[in-house]
């Protein structure tokens, strides 16, 4: 792969090539990854326990990691097995709305009214002005589908769902292409459409009473907002995009190739971070909806939907390799950024990452199965598993997380507390 810094070209393995480009200051970053439906729970005394089970058995740093996490155990010094943790309004809910409040622990149980915002975007509404793009929101199935089926674990300040990304291509022409004309122009355009809205609504909004006059100032929040994001895109038009080779990347592939698929979905998120195009990203690698992504066993020969696995009660063998499949491309991941050299560390140290599920076992909201990585230059500490007691909600440690980032919160969502035991 070719890779072009400062005017140099570089013929090198892209791990090689990756580590010449960005070497400055030590920036933070946080990425969030979400899969589908739950894992296999066979019982702490079953023979298969080693074997087929997610958690590890044992708790602090004498832990032991069962066979599906053996690929991500070169990292055991930067990697952070939870347990026990969940969202405590929704531990009742019996669909798979997981993607829906995995990041934001809203109350989805009755109405979607209560969707806020989720701790990527809050963090992005905090370092994201850094980089061209706030965040990265990307999915296999792409967009955001519909309440309750999420396709996207991002949701802005009102509880509005961020659209994800899911091809490829445009991802990566989007950071590292050239801005067409087409794009520009849209920009103007866009611009010109919100001064006429806003003009309009300034004075509509003045010959309202005071209850409409309060609907319209969330609706011209909203118009404004958009408006920020069109001038600051505007902005970045005139800043040289870094200049990446694509030829090592299967920017073709698509959700029925699932292997290379979710590959390709990573190396851009690492590529994303190590050009600084962005410093918060997303990835739900399945939406837990019928669908391309439900096919995604196929990859290791498996017949069955990802559904059906995660219904398994008594042979976990299938579940398992499909659960260690996913791990093992999240593991990749991981080792990636750590194989990246920059300022103070590796990538990965410079990088916070949470990876999970809403679920344990599949409509089981509660005990989700929780990874964290890195992060050790931004005051985050590994090598064990902490498991918590039941009343501890999962977003303690989001307050955690956004005082490590962004500007101390007391509170986030639904937490009563923080976690420091995660911490240095």
């Amino acid at each position: 792969m070719a890779f072009i810094s400062s005017g140099v070209c570089m013929t090198l393995r892209w791990l090689e090539c990756m580590s010449n480009y960005g070497k400055s200051e030590a920036r933070k970053r946080f990425f969030a990854g979400y899969f589908a439906y739950g894992v296999p729970m066979p019982a702490d005394d079953a023979e298969d326990r080693m074997e087929n089970g997610w958690f590890p058995m044992g708790e602090g740093r004498d832990y032991q990691a069962p066979k599906m996490h053996q690929g991500i155990m070169p990292l055991r010094e930067k990697i952070t097995f939870l347990s026990g943790l969940s969202h405590p309004s929704m531990r009742t809910t019996s669909a798979h709305k997981g993607a829906d409040y995995f990041l934001t622990g809203a109350d989805l149980l009755k109405t979607y009214d209560k969707q806020s915002i989720s701790i990527d975007q809050h963090i992005a509404s905090s370092i994201g002005d850094a980089t061209r793009y706030q965040s990265l929101v990307m999915s296999s199935m792409g967009g955001v589908n519909r309440p309750y089926r999420s396709s996207t674990l991002s949701f802005d300040r009102n509880g509005r769902p961020v659209p994800a990304q899911n091809k490829p291509a445009e991802i990566f022409r989007r950071m590292f292409g050239e801005v067409s004309d087409s794009e520009r122009n849209a920009l103007v355009s866009r611009g010109s459409i919100l001064d006429e809205i806003l003009d309009e609504a300034n004075d509509l909004n003045r010959r309202l009473g005071a209850n409409d006059r309060k609907k319209m100032d969330e609706y011209l929040n909203s118009v404004r907002e958009v408006e920020r994001q069109t001038e600051r895109t505007r902005l970045w038009q005139t800043t040289s995009k870094p200049k990446v080779d694509s030829g090592a990347l299967e920017l073709e592939a698509n959700p029925t190739t699932p292997r290379e698929y979710l590959k390709v979905m990573y190396d851009l998120l690492a590529l994303a971070f190590q050009t600084d195009s962005t410093r918060v990203a997303t990835f739900q690698t399945a939406c837990e909806e019928a669908g391309e992504t439900d096919r995604f066993p196929s990859a290791i020969g498996l017949p069955h939907s990802s559904h059906k696995l995660s219904h398994e009660k008594k042979n976990y063998a299938d579940v398992a390799n499909y659960i260690t499949f996913l791990n093992d491309l999240y593991s990749d991941f991981l080792q990636k950024l750590d194989s990246i050299q920059e300022e103070g560390g590796t990538l990965l140290d410079n990088t916070f990452c949470f990876y999970g599920c809403a679920t344990s076992k599949t409509h089981q909201a509660v005990n989700y199965p929780i990874i964290l990585s890195g992060g050790k230059n931004i005051g985050f500490q590994h090598g064990s598993h902490l498991h918590y007691e039941d009343n501890v909600p999962l977003s303690n440690l989001f307050v955690t997380i956004a005082n490590q980032f962004a500007s101390p919160i007391e509170s986030f969502s639904d937490s009563t507390g923080d976690l420091t035991e995660v911490l240095s």
